[in-house]
């Protein structure tokens, strides 16, 4: 959520968010034909999202680059016994060569002003990853600051060889525009293609 955003939108924005990003997993898991073994979250900040990951998948490895929101997230999460919190920056692909079922990034790849790192990071998730829930702000009644760039689903897979989109969802705060999009990588085709 932005800070730019009214008060009164934030219960219900990150209730929306949680719903959106629970119908991905669930997506995810009936694709792959199995419940979720493990789960990256790329910036967990405090925590608000990670219970609806942890609910989905048997383990979650939670990033973030931040040691307060890291610390904040372990204090909120602490009855969760299937997270690992990790500090970690996503340029620095601490996941490269770990294998995930999905990875799940909620306004966080926004943040990433550097086109070449954007682009390290989306190909690391789709090498480690079977699927990916990506949030991102699509469009800003208020203009974004300096630190943030607005992109599109299709800009992100761009970014990721042979991704393919299985479903999108807008999500409207109050006058701000997040499209929630469940993305599918080679790695689950080949998995779904021996299964049958």
């Amino acid at each position: 959520m932005r800070a730019s955003q009214p008060a009164e939108h934030n219960a219900d924005t990150t209730e929306r968010t949680r719903k959106a990003v629970a119908e991905g997993l669930r997506t995810a898991a009936r694709e792959l034909s199995r419940p979720l073994a493990t789960a990256l979250e790329v910036g967990c900040g405090i925590g608000r999202l990670t219970p609806t990951v942890a609910a989905h998948a048997d383990h979650v490895t939670a990033l973030d680059m931040t040691p307060g929101m890291l610390e904040a997230a372990r204090e909120s999460c602490a009855d969760l016994t299937n997270v690992d919190f990790e500090l970690a920056r996503a340029e620095n692909l601490p996941w490269n060569g770990r294998k995930f079922d999905v990875a799940v990034s909620v306004w966080v790849l926004m943040h990433v002003l550097d086109e070449e790192a954007l682009t390290r990071i989306c190909r690391s998730i789709s090498r480690s990853c079977h699927y990916f829930v990506l949030v991102e702000y699509a469009e800003a009644a208020i203009p974004v600051s300096e630190w943030s760039r607005l992109r599109s689903a299709d800009d992100y897979l761009a970014l990721m060889p042979g991704a393919q989109l299985v479903e999108t969802k807008e999500l409207d705060h109050g006058g701000d525009r997040s499209t929630a999009a469940l993305i599918r990588f080679p790695s689950a085709i080949e998995s779904r293609a021996r299964k049958n």
